[in-house]
């Protein structure tokens, strides 16, 4: 085995599902950007389009799933924005849809994504300003 190989394989093995769709949106990203770069109707364009609609044909897939552990309303949002993927998907093939909004898409599920820096939880605790309840703002769903 290659050490690329074994790299790979150590990566596949630790990786979260978290950090496989931030990667694999970035993927996507990288190719959605070079289509919008390249002439319109090449294969690298109509291949990236339909790349990034199968990722997300896949979020649908495993979102409406039982055994997905996301909370339901929060399910049902991505699964619109999926939707709405595989609309705009068709529109920037026909000449009519906006291959930017894609990128902002995926961009903007991948800041949800990202992985949260660690030091947060090593800083002393800072008192909230003046009226402002304690623990406001907090998520409890990380």
């Amino acid at each position: 085995m290659s050490g690329y190989q074994a790299y790979g394989r150590a990566q596949n093995i630790v990786e979260n599902p978290r950090s496989t769709e931030y990667r694999l949106l970035a993927q996507v990203c990288g190719a959605l950007t070079r289509a919008r770069d390249s002439k319109r109707g090449t294969s690298e364009f109509i291949d990236a389009l339909l790349w990034n609609k199968k990722v997300w044909d896949a979020f649908i897939i495993d979102l409406s799933s039982d055994g997905n552990r996301l909370p339901l309303e929060l399910r049902a949002q991505i699964i619109g924005i999926g939707l709405w993927v595989g609309r705009e998907t068709i529109q920037v093939l026909d000449g009519t849809g906006d291959i930017d909004a894609l990128l902002n898409v995926n961009k903007t599920i991948m800041e949800g994504l990202a992985p949260q820096p660690t030091q947060m939880a090593a800083k002393p605790a800072t008192p909230p300003p003046p009226g402002r309840p304690v623990g406001a703002g907090l998520s409890v769903s990380s």
